[in-house]
């Protein structure tokens, strides 16, 4: 039976490897193409945010099931927002200690629910060994030892030197005690690389679990790089930096003595977590929630919950919106509905979801469990406008436009907590800002449900499994657990 090697590229994008192909830059990925099966058209989950789009790949569902609604998010048992260390200025306001807290250690021993089960964990209880290569999803069955780098334990006031679950083999760059370290060049390791949650760091302990024979039967190494450079330069020049990714897949074949051996012994899955969109130049293509919202007294990073009336919690190109008081909904949504920069306005109403479309007023509500299927399998009623959602059908079935797989997708973020929540998407070219988030005006960026952020492209080579069509990020785990059956 093969060994499988799951290459989670953030940030990768259809366009953009399909250029790199067109020029031949890229002859590790084509070599994986020409001997497998490419989709451009996978679809990820929805806010397109690495902390939910990595859970629902790890679990194999929506957020309504494994309770990880954002990279940001607010927690009202606590009440205080969660932050998984999403921009530095909002994380030293938040405090470091606690967004620290809450993606080493809450994030896969609280906050991920353990009523779903993680694909390593599930691969333990067949016999099967696993890796998880600094993916921020990795719950497993083994105990490990957090071991942060000095400075860090030092800024951090040694707070953090406790066991997480994971898989057999976990690294979260060098805060994770491993039998490998000794063989991790140094200068990966410090503040400038991040730590070691950097691409080559990753590839160096892939490279030498294969190398010493002692490479898992699963392997998911996260590469993270591409998305940096992609949010900085803008997806229009995002080429150099897949090219430097497919070096390092070179890097990984190469281990194997040749590329076909390498499939001769493993299977190879190289997919991303989500787009990205090109944001506009000017001032325009920043919707600042903080004018939008400014009749309502929002809570701020930093601050003690008290008399306000609603959260924040921006997720680049999506945002959620927590109402703190009874009757304050119906004014938020009247207020959101002005700004015509706003694409998608939705909230949980009956058993469903309402949407409305920014500066419109057309409305479109859905429920799960009707009459009308779509091209997935699950069965909607819906009422309104489709074109609020860009739906159509087509002999019978429900088809998706620009927003691929729209009603799980959203059904699944505003379930994924059982309170009032509201979620704002921008349009195409916009990004929404608020005080003390990132901001990427004439780069990239990410967490709407538009397809620009929501379509991934997905290489399966070294099997003929069928993968299920449509492909969906959300099946791949499954689709995994299928090839230790054969």
């Amino acid at each position: 039976m093969k060994k499988v090697i799951l290459l989670l590229v953030d940030s990768l994008m259809p366009a953009v490897l399909e250029d790199c192909l067109r020029h031949k830059t890229v002859p590790a990925l084509q070599f994986l193409k020409d001997r497998g099966r490419y989709w451009p058209d996978c679809v990820t989950v929805f806010p397109t945010m690495t902390a939910t789009v990595d859970s629902s790949l790890v679990t194999g569902v929506y957020p309504d099931r494994h309770r990880i609604p954002g990279l940001i998010w607010y927690d009202p048992e606590t009440k205080s927002i969660i932050n998984y260390l999403n921009g530095w200025r909002c994380v030293w306001k938040l405090g470091l200690n606690h967004c620290v807290q809450n993606v080493l250690y809450d994030l896969n021993e609280k906050h991920l629910s353990k009523q779903v089960t993680t694909l390593f964990e599930e691969l333990a209880s067949r016999g099967k060994t696993s890796a998880s290569l600094n993916a921020i999803i990795h719950r497993g069955t083994q105990k490990h030892q957090v071991r942060l780098p000095f400075l860090l334990n030092l800024i951090t006031g040694f707070r953090f030197n406790q066991q997480i679950s994971g898989p057999d083999v976990l690294t979260l760059g060098s805060m994770v005690q491993t039998d490998m370290e000794g063989t991790i060049p140094y200068y990966l390791k410090g503040l400038r690389h991040l730590f070691g949650i950097n691409d080559k760091y990753a590839v160096t302990v892939a490279i030498n679990l294969i190398r010493s024979g002692k490479q898992p039967d699963f392997m998911l190494v996260y590469l993270p790089d591409n998305d940096k450079k992609v949010h900085k330069k803008n997806p229009a020049h995002a080429e150099g930096s897949l090219i430097q990714v497919d070096h390092h897949l070179q890097e990984i074949l190469n281990a194997f003595g040749s590329w076909e051996q390498a499939l001769d012994q493993c299977v190879f899955i190289v997919t991303g977590d989500h787009g990205q969109t090109r944001i506009g130049k000017g001032q325009e293509f920043n919707v600042d929630l903080d004018k939008v919202l400014e009749p309502f007294r929002v809570l701020q990073p930093g601050e003690q919950a008290g008399d306000h009336d609603l959260v924040v919690c921006n997720n680049e190109r999506s945002a959620y919106l927590y109402p703190l008081k009874p009757d304050q909904q119906e004014l938020i949504l009247q207020r959101l509905s002005m700004e015509s920069r706003f694409d998608l306005i939705a909230w949980k109403k009956g058993k469903g979801v309402a949407v409305k479309e920014g500066g419109s007023g057309r409305e479109v509500y859905f429920e799960p469990e009707g009459s009308l299927a779509d091209i997935y399998g699950a069965t909607w009623a819906i009422t309104g406008e489709w074109a609020v959602l860009d739906l159509s059908v087509k002999q019978g079935i429900l088809n998706y436009g620009c927003y691929p797989d729209a009603l799980s997708r959203l059904y699944g973020a505003l379930y994924s907590q059982d309170i009032p929540m509201i979620v704002v998407t921008a349009r195409p070219r916009y990004e929404l800002i608020s005080r003390y988030y990132p901001r990427h005006m004439n780069g990239g960026c990410h967490g709407s449900l538009h397809q620009y952020d929501s379509l991934i492209p997905l290489l399966v080579a070294g099997t003929e499994t069928p993968v299920k069509e449509p492909p969906r990020l959300v099946n791949l785990k499954q689709f995994v657990l299928g090839l230790f059956e054969t």
